[in-house]
């Protein structure tokens, strides 16, 4: 068996990673398999090449393509980038864990195929045919949120929604998983008590998974229930079995969030539950039935969340003490709901029947949500906290272990019992201490200067203790910068943004800011007036109109002081401005700020003349001194790094932000000026994000 693994865990490798070569405009057959997403601009596909699965971007023209479409397009497979960035979302291994090897890219459709029939094709005809009665029934919210909590179709459901069910602790809910079959089984031996027709549950579990494209949440859930119906394994020997048979069908599912899920929640549940529920009942002299189901699904819910804990807080940033409140609360209405839904998969092709269900769906739909909308007004047991390190996590399984297994450890000598156990609880405690101490270490006195790889464009954070600043924000890939730094934000669980500086107004250096908006709490925006038409500049002063924030007019010579950190502006128009053939760069506000006793200076895309009136106005008479880092001029472009600038720089750390595929940033001569005068070089796309 581990063999077996072994080989396909090397298959996946190679698959994932030497298979195939990148490539741009090359004709290719595909065949359309599952639809992702539909927006109002992409649609996203997964489809299959070579037997392969890729992810597929295709414009919305208004034709959605069925599973089995045939499509020969012009495409482009671009490597999948890791910038290095903190806590940067690794979208390469998010696809090799559901079995996918790269995304495509469409530039043209060549030609269209024939639909191809198999065994999903069937599946999707009862899907349609389940949606269009759904559709036909209920208002689209309704009838997607059905679709989503049944058989897994989240393709059109509502964004809001899924944020409400996130922000109570039910995002399990909106996808189907083990809880699904635990509550399908239950209804099935409340209805047949006759334990002898298991034939017929497996049926009907084997039919749910297939409607739900084979989930694999699912299949972890439903294959222990083939092997305790049909076996006489151990828990243990029917988990093992169950995690290698996952591991087989894809090495890189341990990758796989629901996979991680999934598993841990059902270990702790064996582990656990008994140990919470005989505390309830010995401590609480549980007598009534009433009382005592009350407590078991209490015990379920905290045991299944004991060993995810962790997990939660890695993913999440946060803990949710109301998740537990809200899955007690809902977990009638929606067993009842579910049933319902089930019933209705089985019987929709009988008329009558299946239109009083679809309208029972409906009701009971409503009533859910409006419990889980009640829920999120009263949500305020939330708890934010940063993206936990691997040392917490090892910290916390160790704990585990000691409260499961502590007493149970055999010593040589049993004299030295009670030091034992005194030296248990003292780990514990500090254990606790330690998770309180980094968790008040990172929330109040983090002092660092990021300057983050954002592929061709600038952006850099200023963080000192609770004040953070951003200089610059944006890249030529659109919501490259704006994804980069609000995922940065969330894992620090940083809300607040004292000020967003910007240079200049092009897209490189700019056009991130639209997300952080969107996802933190920005005080005021800096920028100087631009010396040309420039529609960012307009866009950006109407969207900080419509939000209330504050919108700074910079000149030159102004100060900003924040608690910790100086802003200090040295060139702004538009009472200065600088005559050049590009005007827009080479009237780049210049930036020079002060964090924790350092300076970081900041020249946007400055050009040689912008650096010449910079270094006789300030160079001379030593205003810029003792600086760490200087952010190289538009990005070492052969317009900048004048070399009368340079030599009279302090040396100090040059850094470059730029991907040199785009423009051939950063220039050889530029390279050479900086390493004629001895300053430290770092270009973002070989060192990634540079943290001082």
């Amino acid at each position: 068996m581990l063999i077996v693994w072994i080989s396909r865990a090397i298959y996946c490798i190679y698959l994932y990673n030497f298979k195939y070569d990148y490539w741009k405009n090359k004709i290719i057959e595909i065949k359309i398999d599952e639809i992702i997403s539909v927006d109002e601009e992409d649609v996203e596909y997964i489809v299959k090449y070579n037997n392969d699965k890729f992810v597929l971007y295709l414009k919305n023209d208004g034709n959605i393509y069925e599973h089995g479409q045939k499509l020969k397009i012009l495409s482009s497979n671009y490597e999948i980038k890791k910038y290095g960035n903190p806590y940067e979302f690794d979208y390469k291994r998010y696809l090799n864990s559901k079995g996918i090897v790269s995304r495509l890219y469409c530039n043209k459709i060549i030609e269209k195929g024939d639909v191809k029939k198999d065994l999903k094709s069937i599946i999707y005809y009862i899907r349609n045919s389940i949606s269009k009665k759904l559709d036909n029934n209920l208002n689209t919210t309704i009838s997607n949120f059905i679709k989503s909590i049944t058989y897994g179709d989240d393709t059109y459901l509502d964004k809001d929604l899924k944020e409400l069910f996130s922000n109570v602790g039910l995002g399990h809910v909106l996808c189907v998983s083990g809880t699904h079959v635990l509550f399908l089984i239950a209804s099935y031996e409340f209805i047949i008590k006759d334990k002898k027709h298991k034939k017929i549950e497996m049926v009907m579990l084997i039919y749910f998974y297939s409607i739900s494209l084979f989930n694999l949440s699912l299949f972890r859930a439903i294959c222990m229930e083939v092997l305790k119906n049909t076996t006489k394994f151990s828990f243990k020997k029917r988990y093992a079995i169950t995690l290698y048979l996952v591991l087989l069908v894809n090495p890189y599912n341990i990758f796989n969030v629901g996979v991680i899920f999934s598993f841990l929640s059902v270990l702790g549940i064996h582990l656990f539950y008994n140990l919470f529920f005989s505390y309830f009942k010995v401590n609480l002299k549980l007598k009534r039935k009433f009382a005592i189901k009350i407590y078991s699904n209490i015990s379920l819910t905290i045991s299944s969340q004991v060993l995810i804990f962790p997990f939660l807080i890695y993913y999440f940033q946060k803990i949710s003490l109301i998740a537990i409140l809200s899955n007690m609360l809902v977990i009638v209405i929606l067993n009842i709901l579910l049933l319902n839904c089930f019933i209705l998969f089985i019987l929709f092709f009988i008329p009558i029947l299946s239109t009083i269900l679809i309208h029972c769906c409906n009701i009971l739909s409503n009533i859910f949500i409006f419990e889980v909308k009640i829920l999120d007004k009263i949500n305020f047991l939330d708890v934010k906290v940063p993206k936990i390190n691997i040392s917490i996590m090892i910290l916390y399984y160790l704990l585990v272990i000691i409260v499961l297994y502590g007493k149970n450890i055999k010593f040589i000598s049993w004299k030295y019992r009670k030091n034992i156990d005194v030296t248990m609880k003292v780990f514990c405690i500090l254990t606790v201490t330690y998770f309180f101490t980094w968790y008040i270490k990172t929330m109040y006195f983090e002092k660092y200067v990021i300057f983050f790889n954002v592929g061709q464009g600038n952006m850099a954070l200023i963080h000192n203790n609770t004040t953070n600043i951003i200089v610059d924000i944006g890249s030529t890939r659109e919501n490259n910068a704006g994804n980069i730094i609000t995922n940065f934000l969330k894992a620090k669980n940083i809300e607040n943004i004292d000020a967003v500086f910007i240079t200049h107004m092009h897209s490189d250096h700019v056009n991130g800011i639209y997300n952080l908006i969107a996802e933190a709490n920005v005080k005021r925006v800096c920028f100087s007036i631009p010396v040309e038409e420039n529609e960012y500049y307009y866009d950006i002063c109407k969207i900080l109109r419509e939000k209330g924030i504050s919108k700074v007019i910079l000149n030159e010579d102004d100060m900003f002081i924040f608690d910790g950190i100086s802003v200090d502006v040295l060139f702004s128009t538009p009472y200065s401005y600088i005559k050049d053939s590009d005007m827009l760069n080479a009237n780049s506000t210049v930036f020079l700020v002060k964090s924790n006793g350092s300076n970081y200076l900041f020249m946007g895309d400055s050009t040689k003349k912008t650096e010449n009136y910079i270094a006789k106005k300030y160079l001379d008479c030593k205003k810029i001194n003792k600086i760490k880092a200087y952010q190289v001029s538009h990005h070492g472009s052969k317009t900048s790094s004048l070399e009368y600038f340079i030599s009279n720089m302090p040396v100090c750390s040059a850094i470059i932000s730029a991907d040199k595929q785009v423009y051939g940033h950063p220039d050889n001569e530029t390279i050479e000026i900086l390493q004629k005068y001895n300053f430290k070089i770092y270009i973002t796309q070989k060192e990634g994000a540079i943290k001082f």
